[in-house]
């Protein structure tokens, strides 16, 4: 019975410990990420909702004003035409000022009132996939700039919603980032002790033995190697700029696709996004939908350009994680090489050895209570006790009956320092 009633409580876990532990694991951060950036733009609809239609209502208003100053401009020109005592001297300066206060008015309808040549035509600001874009700029901190909230309702709510959002993003950054900095140091590690042990199979081979026969002759001599520890192994940067580099271009063919850029255009566009810059010059349009009920193309669009965002954020969060110990390790050495380190008691020519009887020497000088000691010790072993090292020394390794010595293959006493941009 005990043991029954103890197997029944280890099974029995809280419900909040599970779903805290779903919600924080890799999947569940990115489903959080999405739901927040989604509600978010929900929010933000409803906010900005009531003013936006005021600014709409006023649009339409203002467009009014418009076409009834372009029909007064055209009664004006009747009236010119009509009036026989008009010359051209008269009629230039007057037609000229009509169109110029034609041209205030729409100047004015254009830049305060978003007129575009209709009166019932509208771009809406607050649409679901603008809004979407809006949340995720700001949990991001790309900030397009090209919608933001209006009312006092829609601000405060803004700061909040960033205060929030901000550290949730950051959390899924360090958390994807960290497992795919993992994944990449696993992969890369692998496929340099695979090529450096072909390589030593081969460059190792007796003599008379076919290359195609090299790994199982290097086992049945030296035996099975086990792989070098991850993380003794370090991803060169050249390889981080690789990636980055790649999947800035796959993203700039992608959004060529969706948004009819240029190529250039897209890859200045994925750079200033992923680089967190966003400058708002450019930003995704088409490849956003407007409504909850698009099409499954344009949502599909549209899901794809957001896990693109983060996905692009969190493999540069990987590449800054996998170079900052490289790129400090630089920036020392560089800063020993012209004197800025601030050692003063470091050699200022690294590569020059003190003689090892000088250093013994002064050694012995400074303490000589030390070296009676040491000569002491010496003349109490007597000729019975030698020295391990000069023992080992004599003695004669047996050859093997298949191997002469000059054919014996020479393991490598790391496999560490076979691998380009790892220090042993």
């Amino acid at each position: 019975m005990e043991d029954d009633s103890a197997f029944a409580y280890k099974e029995k876990k809280p419900a909040g410990s599970i779903i805290g532990k779903i919600l924080f694991s890799h999947v569940g951060l990115l489903f959080l990420v999405l739901l927040y950036t989604f509600l978010g733009a929900l929010a933000f609809i409803e906010l900005e909702k009531t003013a936006e239609l005021s600014r709409y209502s006023k649009k339409m208003n203002k467009a009014r004003s418009v076409n009834q100053s372009m029909n007064y401009l055209v009664q004006r020109l009747w009236f010119y035409e009509s009036n026989k005592s008009f010359t051209i001297e008269d009629y230039t300066p007057h037609v000229m000022g009509d169109l110029e206060n034609l041209e205030s008015v729409i100047m004015d309808a254009i830049g305060g009132f978003k007129y575009d040549g209709t009166v019932d035509g509208w771009v809406w600001d607050w649409t679901f996939s603008q809004s979407s874009l809006f949340t995720m700029s700001i949990i991001t901190t790309i900030g397009y700039g090209n919608i933001y909230p209006k009312t006092f309702y829609g601000q405060m709510f803004c700061i909040v919603y960033a205060l929030v959002g901000c550290p949730l993003l950051l959390l899924f950054l360090s958390n994807i980032g960290e497992v795919m900095a993992e994944s990449l140091t696993y992969f890369y590690s692998r496929c340099c002790c695979r090529w450096c042990r072909s390589r030593r199979y081969v460059s190792e081979l007796p003599p008379g033995v076919p290359e195609k026969h090299a790994k199982e002759v290097y086992d049945d001599v030296v035996g099975q190697e086990e792989y070098m520890p991850t993380k003794k192994v370090t991803v060169p940067i050249t390889i981080n700029l690789v990636l980055l580099a790649a999947y800035i271009m796959l993203g700039a063919l992608m959004f060529q696709s969706f948004e009819s850029w240029k190529f250039h255009s897209s890859c200045y566009f994925t750079f200033i996004t992923v680089a967190t810059v966003g400058y708002g010059d450019y930003y995704p349009k088409a490849s956003m939908v407007n409504d909850l009920g698009a099409s499954f193309v344009a949502t599909a669009k549209m899901m794809i350009s957001i896990l693109y965002l983060l996905a692009g954020m969190a493999l540069l969060s990987m590449a800054v994680n996998l170079m900052q110990e490289q790129i400090v390790e630089k920036c020392r050495w560089l800063a020993r090489e012209i004197g800025l380190s601030g050692d003063s008691n470091a050699p200022k020519d690294p590569n020059a050895k003190k003689d090892p009887k000088a250093l013994k020497d002064s050694n012995d000088s400074k303490d000589p209570n030390a070296a009676k000691d040491v000569e002491a010790g010496n003349a109490s072993k007597g000729p019975g006790n030698y020295d391990r090292r000069e023992s080992v020394a004599g003695l004669s390794v047996p050859e093997s009956p298949g191997l002469t010595p000059s054919a014996a293959p020479t393991r490598p006493s790391s496999a560490l320092s076979m691998l380009p941009g790892t220090a042993e």
